[in-house]
């Protein structure tokens, strides 16, 4: 869990650094090709994974449902900002969603840090705690910081996940996933550096 203190300085250098943020760099974050590509569906036999027009924008959105008790339906796509994000980079994750859950059904949204040979070297559950969707679509808004080891990129996974009771499910839609990033806090530094000796120059 990251403090406030470093969350809050990631926000600061996002948004004062907001021309240098890259691209979303999620491919199919709207499921705008109709389908799952660029993502993996994980679940069990009592898990569905389908591409619907109920969507917050554009014409698609994600749904997927989990009945299995004491278990996982995952969405997750790997690889992100792979051989462009640096270890320690800020990064902002933004998705719209909504749902339904019963008898002890939440919704994690997850993030990971990935080393070259796809080992996690962070992992950060966003928001600290699971999500309780309403029945209408809202965004989802986070800052973070990158692991120390990115080099196989950032991983954003979704999971609807039920309770021991043999009731439990949890159902899901998400669309508009959004990842971006921005340079690490030491290049930053360097930035900052730069811009004050430009200033004092210029006096």
């Amino acid at each position: 869990m990251k403090s406030n203190t470093t969350i809050a300085a990631a926000t600061l250098a996002i948004s004062t650094l907001a021309g240098t943020t890259l691209a979303n760099s999620v491919f199919n974050g709207g499921f705008e090709t109709g389908d799952f590509s660029g993502w993996e569906t994980l679940g069990t036999g009592d898990s569905f994974f389908e591409v619907v027009s109920d969507s917050n924008t554009g014409s698609w959105a994600a749904h997927f449902r989990n009945d299995a008790d004491a278990s996982a339906a995952l969405i997750k796509q790997t690889g992100i900002g792979a051989g462009s994000i640096e270890a320690g980079a800020m990064v902002h994750v933004e998705f719209s969603g909504k749902g339904l859950a019963g008898i002890g059904g939440v919704f994690f949204a997850e993030l990971f840090s990935v080393d070259a040979g796809g080992g996690v070297t962070q992992s950060e559950i966003l928001g600290g705690a699971p999500i309780f969707f309403s029945d209408t679509y809202q965004t989802y808004s986070f800052d973070t910081i990158a692991g120390p080891d990115v080099a196989g990129g950032l991983t954003i996974q979704f999971g609807a996940i039920t309770g021991a009771e043999p009731a439990s499910f949890s159902e899901a839609f998400i669309d508009d996933v959004v990842v971006t990033f921005v340079p690490a806090p030491s290049s930053m530094a360097i930035l900052g550096l730069g811009g004050l000796v430009a200033t004092r120059r210029r006096r």
